[in-house]
């Protein structure tokens, strides 16, 4: 048996590597066009078995917000295998050959959203972010104060609020944690894309008193198959909210709130688990809130990766990283100081204060969770109580990751 590693070299490979993520996401071919179609094959990295693809693995190079400073990172899609060449390793070598291209490029970040989570965290994926969405009949969701926003929103075509929209996104995850730099591709293919061809994707904008554009929804409506009349029985999903203040945040909610043939708005997976709304409605419940894991993060380069985020505080830290196979450069022990907005890291020789895993590592330095938390959870081994306080001050985050868009 012949194994190759490599990446895709023409249209015929990526014919290939199209027809295995189809096969392995239960998808058409139709419906992964759009993403292979944005997707170099230089940006690719597969595993042949006897010159067939057996594996798949592309890699995009994405700018993303880390706690307000934009970091190049790499984010992992299309990650799959046919089964007749599955338990033979084939994706280990991909993902080990993939963490050292990204290396080789700057990327010291991965990103995933996980089919299962099972399958990442063996590969040092640690998780980075948890998502929230919605789903309610807006006649009852009404804010505990019904103060009207001043300003005012205006309805328009995909095409005409893409560029207010656009800026809008820009404004909004300048300080933000976890948001990529959309491209338009990304818009189009995520934000943008209706559910079935054919479909319209709505943009309604608020404006203040003003006149200053300060918050959009994009959003398409539909009859809701599970609804049956007499009452409402369209469906609005929300694709994209951005509100830069309250004002937009209330006019926004409102404009949803006056269709008044909706029965059920959905609002998934778009949602930080800091959003305001179970903090201002009348009645939180009729949210149906849930929550669930989003998007996984894996340190390639931790010398690299270390400085690139702003800090919450000044100090400094010791920590040893362990067991790192994929990318065993990893492994050793670090001293990081910091003011804030400016890091160094070197290796060190000092007792580590902190020691674990470089899965651990990604959930601190995404913000996603206290050392404090993680020491609980018998995650990381602390020197003691006041090194931990030194670790939750330090990698303390001003904004909850979220990251708001699939891929």
């Amino acid at each position: 048996m012949t194994i190759e590693i490599r990446a895709c070299r023409d249209a015929s490979e990526m014919e290939d590597y199209k027809k295995i993520v189809a096969y392995v996401f239960a998808d058409t071919s139709e419906n992964v066009d759009d993403e292979i179609a944005s997707t170099a094959p230089d940006w690719t990295t597969c595993a042949w078995v006897d010159g067939r693809m057996a594996t798949t693995m592309g890699v995009f190079p994405f700018t993303v917000r880390l706690n307000g400073a934009p970091v190049k990172m790499g984010g992992v899609t299309a990650v799959g295998t046919l089964p007749q060449f599955r338990r033979r390793g084939l994706l280990r070598q991909v993902m080990k050959q993939g963490f050292e291209t990204m290396r080789e490029r700057g990327q010291a970040y991965a990103i995933l959203w996980a089919s299962m989570g099972a399958i990442y965290q063996r590969f040092g994926y640690g998780l980075a972010a948890s998502q929230m969405g919605y789903s309610f009949d807006p006649r009852y969701a009404a804010f505990e104060s019904p103060s009207a926003a001043p300003g005012s929103v205006t309805l328009l075509s995909s095409e005409d609020g893409f560029p207010v929209a656009k800026q809008l996104y820009i404004q909004h995850v300048a300080a933000r944690n976890l948001a990529i730099h959309r491209s338009t591709v990304l818009w189009r293919v995520d934000n943008l894309r209706p559910a079935k061809k054919g479909g319209a994707v709505h943009i309604a904008v608020y404006r203040n008193a003003d006149g200053e554009a300060r918050g959009h929804l994009a959003y398409e409506t539909t009859e809701d198959p599970d609804i049956r009349p007499p009452g409402p029985n369209q469906l609005f999903e929300v694709k994209d909210f951005v509100a830069l203040d309250m004002d937009a945040y209330r006019g926004l909610w409102d404009y949803i709130r006056r269709h008044d043939l909706v029965g059920r708005v959905r609002i998934q997976n778009w949602l930080p688990v800091d959003d305001p709304a179970p903090d201002l409605l009348l009645e939180p419940r009729v949210l149906n809130r849930h929550t669930s894991d989003a998007i996984w993060m894996r340190i390639v380069d931790v010398e690299a990766a270390v400085p690139q985020r702003p800090y919450g505080d000044r100090g400094e830290l010791t920590f040893a990283i362990a067991g790192d196979d994929m990318c065993p450069s990893n492994n050793g022990t670090y001293l990081l100081e910091t003011d804030g907005p400016t890091t160094a890291i070197r290796r060190t020789d000092r007792a580590a204060g902190l020691t674990m895993r470089v899965n651990s590592l990604a959930t601190l330095l995404a913000g996603h969770r206290s050392a404090t938390h993680l020491a609980r959870a018998g995650l990381i081994e602390a020197s003691d109580a006041a090194t931990l306080g030194t670790a939750d001050r330090l990698f303390r985050t001003e904004y909850a990751p979220h990251c708001p868009n699939h891929f």
